[in-house]
Order: structure tokens, then C-alpha cells, then sequence
């Protein structure tokens, strides 16, 4: 459908730009390919007027191009797909180049040498040149032979995009309902996982609520307060935390539907932008004019599976290798609805898992709870195990019915199974509850229509759709049946792309679509309150249920119910984008021209505010219906986020000489803030702080509220010019040498950005949509009833005023007596939000590399990349408190102290001038020394003040596929380097007012990455035609990867370490441990990181101590005769990320056989075996500690588990049988 057409090309160029908009966050991932090339007569002269045709093999599509003056042409907009290239010209032989490949987002180069003599006369020449003579684009291009030969545990894109050098991913976690659709989080030349950019057919799959790509967070580093549990053998699960497995909601078309796989990992020219990390493009495949499809069937069980290595550790688990079905089954359809002119092609997929790698937890309950449920012989129990007197009279009617409530046939609340004290003692528990198995459900679909318009005018239309949700067993807290959590996540793509060839030398490209993803954790009940009496304020929804003690000899609690931070919540994301490109070829110039936009709804739909939470002290309080402490929430907090996004970019191949071509680009990118639909959007302003210290009072609270729904508070225009300068030189036939340069814009902001990380109430991803000034926290106090915890009546809605929030902050003495203003449950108010200052972030690459093609089917390659990041995001805490001494006060304080060293000492001695003595003393008086009181001194901002550097050596080595092997090998040595990885919500450094401090190894740096991806046919040996039936045709395929552990540092979140600044127990913080003094990174290394035992600890922990404050200075009381306060600590000198975890090696093998059932149709069987040798890769050992406080002297050392290795990263071997029938 050929739009209008143009007969000047300045129109056309005008009606491209000012029409021309184009994908999603502006990442232009073209779905077509190019050839260009030279042709020359036998003398070498140009050949001008030379007829250039590319045929397509499957569908006949022909497109014509002449020679220019110099003899150059080149063909824009071709589908991607096998060609054939003719060069024709009077007086000379024609010229033909069948088997020409030619792929998404790259062009191919193909030169001609014409001979003279007759038209009718065809020289014939086969293969498609492996160099890259065009442009300096870094990546890889995996093909649909490489996609079948390669073993995938669960068949996502995303195992293969490690293919391209400067990429690198954690192993694959199984294939089980946690790894769920398998996607994983990649990292690209020194870039973070949520600076990459993915695209379906051209569309952009992005999220904006985390950034992330990854079904499963499979290490322990990346996991705190995200929603996750863990289960048996360490085991981590995050198959329904929508955080760590929001890559269930990335559209992941299945391996036998897709055509090829673009991974551009550096380098790339302006048509793209919008993340500085790699763009990966998946393209499905398209119908042809024959027939042709396939029926498959994979399968996999827990019978023909190894045990995990920490099952097989434990003497606990008794089952090693967990249960474990898998059946994934599928077919393909494509073909003619008229030769030539009209194709389709069409997809199914389903997978089916049933597993128990979550169904068994453990659980702590009285030793004395029997089967007797009686309120004798409750109240039995319960005096048994904790001394008391306890009557049957004074059960609470809702304690006895929930203790007598059963699922599935039994109890909710399960008898202790271990009654030996001694025996209990030592596992930490008494009870095992054994869950149904996790199941989980994918279903994908496909729909694609090609029609050939007429030579000119081409027609595209593509439809994907995927739903996949996920039910696990127990939810994200708790151990007890009755409260199954699923993940229900999906997606649905669609595009429509028409291409015209406006001139022989103008083709313009327009392309609309849409996207719709989601990922929302829900938590199903077996009982509800109503039916234990219990009333809610109107709320049907179960409570979290948390018990301090539920039996003193085992010193364990009991908890159960929905998560009230991850119960109920979730994302829906609707993305519309339309655009164009202008292709415009003018002598040694191939231009390109275009503009983008494209709007994106984040709808974030939180029903947590339905779930309440119940504390009691111990389980006789509980059994008494007496309450410790309950919170729940007024208001709404569901938000509706949105943002616009724009660019506009103009890219120029030069081909200065035959052998030389210089690209030239320019890019502007804006990346449009979040707003919010109803103005429901607040942000700190410290402009907008003020207190009054004469009068105690804050005057001006510093949270900014959004005007309208248009308005993001953002300060800077989040945008940028970003230049692109490459050069490729061939000055030989089989050698290219490039280089170039360019900058990269990321995006900046995602919504999970906006909250705090941890602590009252309102944290983790979802924290913002719970926080005030728009939902108000209610309580019920001590002593209350469970039957009606918060009383009969109802809280309204906050009003959300900036009046209402400015009455909530608590001022100087409310804070230091613990007595907060009305409606104000916790406290100085924590905030997290994205920084009203910050500026885009970017990234400037180079690179320079040479490309040698020994061979027809060889090609190596050497190279440099560098790249170094400005603006980065890091989560700060703004609200550091500061040293108060006699001469620099800080609000009235004399003196700094994060905890007081003896509580005797209230009353006589120094400390007696201190307002927190007596209690609350565990944070001393840090909450009070902060530069803005109301705020939580953990209160953060999301800043885009760090720095990044990369620097890398690249070597690969390509063989195409001939003699029946093909194979890539790649080896990276690299330094990726920053002052935060993004790789969670924490701040991971040490001291957040000097982020610089903390600059060293990336947290997903790998010094050594090595990776084999092969396939091989085995020769024929039998000539007996019947034999050679099952003798013959076996095909070896598989993938090796051999790379460094990644570095890491050793954590304290109690504030043991800086306490001076944080106090104890705040529970977020996590300044690194630093070394006792004398001790280097070395010495406190017990073992290296290969040939780990992991029976043994790595880490010496008698070699971390905190940096000791002496009494009297910075701030610190100094000794009187009651005594010292030698608690305080600074942060440490040692620095960020001084270890590295143990080395991994991973072999992936596959072994197939293909049958012949006739002429067209042959039947293909692969068994696939993942990690063959079943090598345990371990994770990095323990590094979240506790220095106990000790107010008497120094912090207790660290006890238990630091430094030992608790995971595995990667899976035990698994196999995977397969069936293909195509035809």
C-alpha cells in the first residue's frame, strides 16, 4: 500500500520528519537488513549503471538498484532472509551470488567483478562475506542453525545473546516454575541489566517498572526485600515476586518461531538509542512460498535429574532430587495464501511444569501442640511449653477456631512433628509442612501476515501473545499451606510495517505498534476472617499473622497469611509507538533520517492495603487473642504512571573510497519523566525544608506535590544530542580494520526508583503506592483483641495535603520522647524518590577492532572496547546524620553517639545531658543530628551523580557452517568498575555523602569469560541404507562457558559498622565490614576461588572488625566514672567488592538425529543434556552479618555463617528429551 508518493526528495525527506515517528523508547531495532557493495570491471575500474537484483530465495520478492558513478549501489529495507544477487550489464557476463544472508539491522557486502563477454553468460559465485565492511557496529547475529543446535533449558532468547562478545549472564537456574520462562539478565560492555533495550519485530519490550529482564534472580546478593523466600537446600524463589521475575511479563517467542536473533552490543549507529546497553531484536519468522512447518514435543523429569548440591548436603532433606515435569509441545505453520504476493505463517506453544521445589517448609510451633484441639488440650500446649497457667476460658474464640482450621485435611496450624527438645534445638525447628507442587502454565501464540503489495510497496503485520502465571505453594512470608501466591504475567505485541521504494534511491520505512505487559502477584486464602470472627474494618482479606516466640526452647517465630508488602500488587503496561525511516541513497552518501515518539502507560495496581498486619509476642498471646502491635492502611495505592518519549536522528554512510567508509550520526534523545494521571506524585525538595529551631517547629516540609497530571517535578530536560563516528577501512580483500566513537543516553528513572528500600511499613518496590501523604497507616495497639483489632470504625482516606503531611512530620522533642504527632505510626517519615535534579545518564563508547576472513566460512576477530558512564543512578541516603560536638551542635546536640554503652549510666555522669537517656536508645541520638528532621535518616534519593569505566579485550573466532561443523568461540578479558551496580535497592557502598569512595569492581564484573557455542555432524559410517537410517546423520551441537565469579563484599545491616552515623538495628545501611586493621583482602581469604570446598568457610571472620571510635573524639562522650561509650563506629577504609566468588564452568550438550520420513517430511529427535557433569558453580559465600552489639565494649564478633557458600549459581545437570517433525 504505497502511502504517496514523492517527486523530490527534499518533500519526501520533509513528510519523513515531520510524520516519521518512530519505535518505542526510541530504540529504532530494525527488522530488515541491507546489501551494498562495489562493482568493477576485470581491470578494477568502476562499473557504473551496473543492474543490481536481490531475489529472495523463499518468497521471489525482487528489488533492483543501479551502480552509481563510482560503481557503489546499496539496497535498503530487505527482509531479512537468504538472496540471490545478480550483477547484469551490456557487454559483460552476468554476474551471480546465490546463498547471500542477509539480517536484521545489518548490512551485507557483496562486490561484483564483472568479465566481458555476453549477458548469457552467468558467472556463479556462493557464500555471504563474514566481515563487516560497513559500519562499526559490535554484536552478534545468531541464526535460526545456531538456534536449533544450541541446547535451551526453557528456550529463551535471552541464553543466546551471550553469544555476542562483551556479554555475559549468570548460568541458567533449571527449568523448573522458578526459572519459568528462563530469560535472564544480561550485562553488555561494563553496562547494568536495565541499560540493555529488547524489541519484538521491531516494537520495544522495555519495562519501566524495574528495567529488568530476568525470570529468576539467582543470586543471594539481589534478592533482600524484593519478595522473595527461600526454600530447601538454599534454594532461592522468586517466581512470584514481581521484582525479581518481571521478566515473566518480557514477550519470549519460542526458539522454532524465530527467525534470528540481533544483539548489538556497542557501537551501533544513531538510528538507535535510548539505553546504552545491548540491543537485542527477536524477529519471528515469516511464510514462504511453500509450505512448510513443524510439530514438536520436549519433555522433561525429575528421574532423569541430579540432586542439587545443598539437597545432597543436608541430612535434613530426605528427598534430593526434588519432583520435577515438564512437557513443552508445540507447532508451526506457514505458506502461500497467493504465490508471490501473500504469505503467513502461524505459532502455538505450551508448557506445562509441575515441580516441588518449593512444597516443603519448615515450621516452629509449641512443642506441645498435638492433634488435640480441644481448649483443654490447647491450653495444655501452650502451659507445657511455656510455663503458664493459661485456662481454657481465657482462649480467644479466633485463636481456637484458626488453630482447629484445616486445609486439604490438615491442620492449618501443624502438631509439632520433632518433640525432643534437644533435637529440635539443634535444626532450628519442630514441624514440616509439606505443600502441593508449584505449578506453572505457558501459553504463546503467533500471527503473521507478509503481502507484497506490488515491486514497490511492501505490507507487514505481526501479532504475539504469551500468558504464563505461576502458583507457588507458600507465599512470600511464612511456611504454612492455605495462602498459595500466584504470579500472573503475560504479554501481548503487535506491529504493522509498510515499506515503499519512493525512488530507485529513496525507501521509506513506516512502522506502528503496540505492547501490553504484566506481572501482578496475587494471594489466594483457604479461610477468611469472617469465618474465625474476626472484623477488619470491612476487609474479607486474611492478615499477616506474626508470632515472636513460638516456642522458648527453640527460640523460633511463626509466621503466616499474605505478605503486606507483596501479597497483592503488581504492574500493567500498555505501550503505542508509531513511526518512520527515509533511506535515501545519493552518490558515495546512503542516508538515513528519522524521528520518533511513542507513549507509555505504567499502571501500578497495589491491594496490599486490604492486607493487615498482626504481631503478637509469643504464641500464648496469640493463643490469648492479645496483640502486640497491628498495622494496617488507609487510602488508595494503586498509581497510574505515564511517560512520552521522543528523538530524532540523522545517520550518513560515507563511502569516501572503494575500500573506506566513515558513518556519521547525530542523535537527540529525550526520555520523558514520570507523571502521574491524577497528580498522586511527590518528590523532596531541600529548597522547600526550612525548621525553625526557637520555636521547635518545621515550617516547611520540603515534598513537592506534582500540580496536574502532566506534571513529573523533574527539573532538567531529560535529553541530549548524542554523536556517532565510526570508520571501516578494508585494505585488504580479507581484512577490515574500525574504529568509532559515541555517545549513549539510558534511561534514568523506573518506578521502582521512587521507594525506599527498607523499614516501616511502606518499602520495597511497592513502598511509594503505600507511603503518605496519599495512604495514612492505622494501628492497633497493644493489648488489642484479635477479633477486632482496629476497632468498629472505619479510617477514612487520608486527605493528602500538603497541610496533612507538613502536621505528620514528628519535630525535635516528639522525636527524641518517641511520641509522633497523630496519624503518625512511625516516626520521621522515610522517603525514597527520584532526584528533581538529575540529569540523563550516558554513556561515551569507543572502539577499535580488526576482522580477518581467512576463509570463505572463517573469520577472526581482535578487538578493544571502552566505554565510560556519567550520571549513573545510585540510591543515596540524603539524610546521613552528622557529628554533633560542644563547638558544632547539630540541633541542640553536643555530642554523637548511635547507641548508649551502659543504660546504668542514666542518671549519674556525662551522658546525663543527653535527651535519649533513657530509652529509646538504639539509635542514640543519630535520628535527631540529621540535616532534615521528620525524615528517616535512611531516607533516600535516587541520584544520578556516579561513574562508570570499562575496559575490554575481545577476541571471537566465527566458522561458518561447512564440512558439517559451525562454531563460535569468544574470550573477553575485561574491568568493569563503578560506585553502584543497580543490582537491587540498596545503597551497596560506604559512605553515601563520598560515592567515590566506593568506586571499584562492578558487582557483575567477570575478569575472564570464555564460551564454545559448536555444532558438528558426525560423518557417515555405514553405507547400508537401512543402518545408515540410525547410524548415520547424528549431529553434536552444545555450549561451553568458562568465566570468572563475580566480586562482592561483606555487609552489616544492623548499623553495628558506622553506628555512629546509623545506630543499631536499622536494618538497611549496609556499610561494608572493613578489615581489622593489618589485614589485607588476601590474608582474610581462606580459600581461592577454584577447587572450592564449600564445606569450609571462605572468609576468615575473626580478620572484619569495625573501625572503633575512641571516647571523647569526633563527637563520641568522652569516659566518666560510669563508664565509656566504646560502641561508635566509622565506616571503613578497606573498600567496595575486594573479593570475588569462585570460579564457573558450565557444559551444555546436545545430541541429535534426523530421519527421513519422506521427501519433505523428516523427524528430528535431540536429547539434551544441561550441565553434563553436573559441576557444582557456587555462589558468593555469606556476606550478610551481624557485629551484636555490646554496650559494654566493642560489637561481638560475627557468629555462624559468614564466609561459607549456602548457593549454587546455576542448576545440577538436567536432561531434556525432543521430538521435532517438520515439514
Amino acid at each position: 500500500m504505497q502511502v504517496f508518493r514523492c517527486h523530490k526528495a527534499v518533500v519526501c525527506l520533509g513528510v519523513a520528519i515531520v510524520f516519521g515517528v518512530m519505535t518505542k523508547e526510541l530504540s529504532a531495532q530494525a527488522v530488515m537488513g541491507g546489501i551494498t557493495g562495489t562493482v568493477t570491471d576485470s581491470s578494477g575500474a568502476s562499473a557504473p549503471e551496473t543492474t543490481v537484483a536481490a531475489r529472495n530465495a523463499a518468497t521471489n520478492l525482487e528489488v533492483r538498484a543501479q551502480t552509481e558513478s563510482n560503481g557503489s549501489y546499496s539496497i535498503r529495507n530487505l527482509p531479512i532472509g537468504t538472496y540471490e544477487v545478480s550483477f547484469s550489464k551490456s557487454g559483460f557476463e552476468k554476474e551471480t551470488h546465490s546463498a547471500i544472508l542477509v539480517q536484521g539491522d545489518r548490512t551485507t557486502t557483496v562486490n561484483g567483478s564483472l568479465r566481458v563477454g555476453t549477458t548469457n553468460t552467468v558467472v556463479e559465485v556462493t557464500g555471504t562475506p563474514l566481515m563487516n565492511q560497513v559500519d562499526t557496529t559490535n554484536g552478534y547475529v545468531v541464526d535460526q542453525l545456531t538456534i536449533q543446535n544450541t541446547p535451551l533449558g526453557t528456550g529463551s532468547f535471552t541464553q543466546l545473546a551471550i553469544l555476542a562478545p562483551g556479554v555475559h549472564a549468570d548460568f541458567l537456574g533449571g527449568a523448573g516454575s522458578n526459572a519459568g520462562l528462563g530469560n535472564q539478565a544480561i550485562f553488555a560492555n561494563g553496562q547494568r541489566d536495565t541499560s540493555n533495550s529488547f524489541s519484538l519485530n521491531g516494537i520495544s519490550t522495555n519495562n519501566l517498572f524495574n528495567g529488568n529482564s530476568t525470570s529468576q534472580v539467582g543470586e543471594n546478593r539481589f534478592v533482600l526485600n524484593t519478595g522473595e523466600n527461600f526454600g530447601a537446600g538454599g534454594e532461592i524463589q522468586t517466581s512470584t515476586s514481581v521484582y525479581g521475575a518481571i521478566g515473566q511479563a518480557l514477550p519470549t517467542p519460542p526458539p522454532e518461531a524465530i527467525a534470528e536473533i540481533s544483539v548489538n552490543a556497542a557501537m551501533y549507529d544513531a538510528s538507535q538509542g535510548a539505553n546504552s546497553g545491548a540491543h537485542v531484536s527477536v524477529i519471528t519468522k515469516s511464510g514462504t512460498n511453500e509450505i512448510h512447518g513443524e510439530i514438536y514435543e520436549k519433555f522433561q523429569n525429575s528421574a532423569m535429574n541430579a540432586a542439587p548440591f545443598f539437597y545432597n548436603a543436608s541430612p535434613a532433606i530426605t528427598t534430593k532430587v526434588p519432583f520435577e515435569n515438564r512437557n513443552q509441545f508445540g507447532a508451526t505453520f506457514g505458506g502461500p495464501i497467493k504465490k508471490d504476493k501473500l504469505f503467513y505463517f502461524f505459532s502455538y506453544q505450551g508448557v506445562r511444569i509441575a515441580d516441588a521445589s518449593d512444597a516443603t517448609k519448615d515450621a516452629t510451633v509449641p512443642l506441645g501442640l498435638t492433634n488435640d484441639r480441644s481448649l483443654q488440650g490447647i491450653a495444655t500446649a501452650v502451659n507445657n511449653s511455656f510455663g503458664t497457667t493459661l485456662a481454657p476460658s481465657q482462649i480467644s474464640p479466633v485463636a481456637a477456631s484458626l488453630l482447629n482450621a484445616k486445609v486439604n485435611g490438615n491442620y492449618l496450624i501443624p502438631s509439632a512433628q520433632i518433640t525432643n527438645a534437644a533435637t529440635a534445638t539443634a535444626l532450628g525447628y519442630d514441624a514440616v509442612v509439606q505443600g502441593p507442587n508449584a505449578q506453572a502454565r505457558v501459553d504463546q501464540g503467533i500471527a503473521n501476515l507478509d503481502y507484497v503489495v506490488s515491486e514497490k510497496d511492501r505490507l507487514t503485520g505481526k501479532y504475539y501473545v504469551q500468558t504464563n502465571p505461576t502458583t507457588n505453594p507458600f507465599g512470600a512470608v511464612g511456611s504454612l499451606i492455605g495462602f498459595p501466591q500466584q504470579l500472573s504475567a503475560g504479554s501481548q505485541v503487535g506491529s504493522i510495517e509498510n515499506t515503499v521504494i519512493l525512488t530507485p534511491t529513496i525507501t521509506w520505512e513506516q512502522r506502528a505498534g503496540f505492547t501490553r505487559m504484566h506481572a501482578y502477584s496475587q494471594t489466594s486464602q483457604a479461610i477468611s476472617p469472617s469465618q474465625l470472627g474476626m472484623n477488619l474494618l470491612g476487609s474479607n482479606t486474611f492478615p499477616q499473622l506474626e508470632m515472636g516466640e513460638a516456642d522458648p526452647t527453640i527460640a523460633a517465630g511463626l509466621e503466616f497469611g499474605p505478605s503486606t508488602s507483596f501479597g497483592n500488587a503488581g504492574m500493567f503496561q500498555n505501550g503505542w509507538e508509531y513511526g518512520s525511516t527515509l533511506n535515501w541513497v545519493k552518490g558515495k552518501h546512503t542516508l538515513a533520517f528519522g524521528a520518533q515518539w511513542d507513549h507509555t502507560q505504567l499502571n501500578i495496581v497495589n491491594n496490599n492495603t486490604a492486607t493487615d498486619l498482626l504481631e503478637f509476642t509469643n504464641f500464648t498471646s496469640f493463643v490469648e487473642g492479645s496483640i502486640r502491635s497491628g498495622e494496617g492502611f488507609a487510602g488508595s495505592a494503586s498509581r497510574y504512571y505515564r511517560s512520552n518519549t521522543a528523538g530524532a536522528f540523522v545517520n550518513d554512510n560515507y563511502k569516501a573510497r572503494r575500500n573506506l567508509t566513515v558513518t556519521l550520526g547525530l542523535r537527540w534523545d529525550y526520555d520523558g519523566p514520570l507523571t502521574e494521571k491524577y497528580g498522586r506524585l511527590t518528590d523532596f525538595n531541600a529548597g522547600l525544608y526550612s525548621y525553625e529551631a526557637a520555636t521547635d517547629t518545621i515550617t516547611g516540609s520540603g515534598l513537592e506535590f506534582a500540580k496536574n497530571g502532566s506534571d513529573s517535578l523533574m527539573k532538567n530536560l531529560q535529553a541530549g544530542f548524542a554523536p556517532r563516528v565510526g570508520v571501516a577501512w578494508t585494505p585488504f580483500s580479507k581484512l577490515t580494520v574500525r574504529t568509532g566513537f559515541g555517545i549513549y543516553y539510558d534511561r534514568g528513572e523506573f518506578f521502582s526508583y521512587l521507594s525506599p528500600s527498607a523499614g516501616q511499613g511502606f518499602n520495597g518496590p511497592f513502598g511509594v503506592t503505600l507511603a503518605p501523604p496519599f495512604v495514612e497507616p492505622i494501628s492497633a495497639h497493644r493489648g488489642a483483641n484479635i477479633a477486632d483489632p482496629f476497632g468498629t470504625t472505619p479510617t477514612s482516606a487520608p486527605p493528602g495535603t500538603p497541610s496533612a503531611f507538613l502536621a505528620s512530620l514528628p519535630n525535635l522533642s516528639q522525636t527524641e520522647s518517641g511520641s509522633w504527632p497523630t496519624g503518625n505510626l512511625y516516626g520521621p517519615f522515610l522517603f525514597g524518590g527520584y532526584d528533581i535534579n538529575n540529569k540523563l545518564p550516558y554513556s561515551e563508547n569507543w572502539t577499535f577492532d580488526l576482522q580477518y576472513q581467512a576463509a570463505n566460512d572463517w573469520l577472526f576477530s581482535a578487538g578493544y572496547v571502552g566505554n565510560h558512564g556519567t550520571h549513573q543512578v545510585l540510591p543515596i541516603p540524603f539524610n546521613q546524620p552528622l557529628i554533633a560536638t560542644p563547638q558544632h551542635p547539630v540541633n541542640g546536640q553536643i555530642y554523637s553517639y548511635g547507641g548508649l554503652s551502659a543504660l546504668s549510666a542514666c542518671g549519674s555522669g556525662t551522658l546525663d545531658t543527653e535527651p535519649l537517656c533513657p530509652p529509646p536508645y538504639y539509635a542514640g541520638n543519630a535520628e535527631v543530628r540529621v540535616p532534615y528532621l521528620g525524615y528517616d535518616m535512611n531516607s533516600v534519593l535516587y541520584e544520578a551523580e556516579g561513574i562508570s569505566n570499562y575496559n575490554a579485550l575481545q577476541l571471537q573466532a566465527r566458522k561458518r557452517l561447512s564440512n558439517g561443523l559451525q562454531f563460535t568461540a569468544s574470550y573477553t578479558y575485561s574491568h568493569a568498575l563503578d560506585e553502584q551496580s543497580g543490582l537491587g535497592l540498596f545503597y551497596t557502598g560506604n559512605d553515601p555523602s563520598n560515592p567515590r569512595s566506593s568506586y571499584a569492581s562492578a558487582d557483575f564484573d567477570q575478569t575472564h569469560v570464555f564460551l564454545v557455542n559448536y555444532s558438528y555432524t558426525i560423518p557417515s559410517v555405514a553405507r547400508n541404507k537401512v543402518l545408515g537410517e540410525f547410524v548415520n546423520g547424528w549431529t553434536l551441537g552444545g555450549q561451553t562457558i568458562a568465566q570468572s565469579g563475580e566480586p562482592y563484599s561483606v555487609y552489616d545491616y544492623s548499623g553495628s559498622v558506622a553506628g555512629l552515623f546509623y545506630g543499631t538495628y536499622d536494618e538497611i545501611t549496609n556499610p561494608i565490614v572493613p578489615l581489622a586493621p593489618g589485614v589485607s583482602a588476601k590474608q582474610a581469604e581462606l580459600q581461592g576461588t577454584t577447587g572450592v570446598n564449600p564445606g569450609k568457610p571462605v572468609l576468615n571472620a575473626n580478620d572484619f572488625a569495625p573501625q572503633f571510635v575512641t571516647p571523647g573524639t569526633y563527637g563520641v562522650p568522652p569516659c566518666d566514672a560510669t563508664g565509656c561509650d566504646s560502641y561508635e563506629s566509622l565506616f571503613g577504609t578497606s573498600g567496595r567488592n575486594l573479593f570475588r566468588g569462585p570460579f564457573q564452568v558450565r557444559f551444555d550438550m546436545s545430541l541429535a538425529k534426523e530421519f527421513n520420513v519422506t521427501e519433505r517430511v523428516r523427524l528430528r529427535f535431540e536429547a539434551d543434556a544441561f550441565n553434563i557433569f553436573n559441576h557444582p558453580d557456587f555462589d558468593a559465600p555469606n556476606n550478610d552479618v551481624i557485629f551484636f552489639p555490646n554496650y559494654f565494649g566493642p560489637p561481638s564478633p560475627p557468629e555462624g555463617s559468614l564466609g561459607y557458600i549456602q548457593h549454587t549459581i546455576g542448576s545440577s545437570r538436567f536432561l531434556q528429551l525432543n521430538l521435532h517433525l517438520t515439514f
